[in-house]
C-alpha cells in the first residue's frame, strides 16, 4: 500500500474529517458546554496523533517535514486549552 496512489481519496477523507470536527466544535460552542468542547478537542487531538503515526508509518516524505510544526502549534496550544477547560469543568461541578 502506497499512500501516494490514494492521494485524492485521502485528501477528501481529511477534508471531510476536518469539516466534521469543526462542525462538532461549533455545536459545542453554541451549547456553551465545556464538556462537549473538551471531548471534541480530545477527539481532534487523537486523530492528529494518529496522523503523525500514519505519516511516519507510510514514510510520507512530502508532509513529514510539517510534523514538528503541527506538534508545536497544535498539541502545545491544545494542552493549555484543555487544561483551562478542565479547570472550568471542575469549577462548574462544585
Amino acid at each position: 500500500m502506497n499512500p501516494q496512489n490514494f492521494t485524492p481519496n485521502i485528501t477528501q477523507l481529511y477534508i471531510t474529517r476536518n469539516v466534521t470536527a469543526v462542525l462538532g466544535l461549533i455545536i459545542a460552542l453554541l451549547f456553551r458546554s465545556y464538556k462537549a468542547i473538551f471531548v471534541m478537542l480530545i477527539v481532534r487531538m487523537v486523530t492528529d496523533i494518529s496522523d503523525v503515526f500514519t505519516i511516519y508509518t507510510f514514510d510520507a516524505k512530502t508532509i513529514k517535514s510539517s510534523v514538528p510544526m503541527v506538534v508545536v502549534l497544535l498539541f502545545i496550544i491544545l494542552f493549555f486549552v484543555l487544561r483551562h477547560l478542565w479547570k472550568q469543568i471542575k469549577k462548574n461541578v462544585h
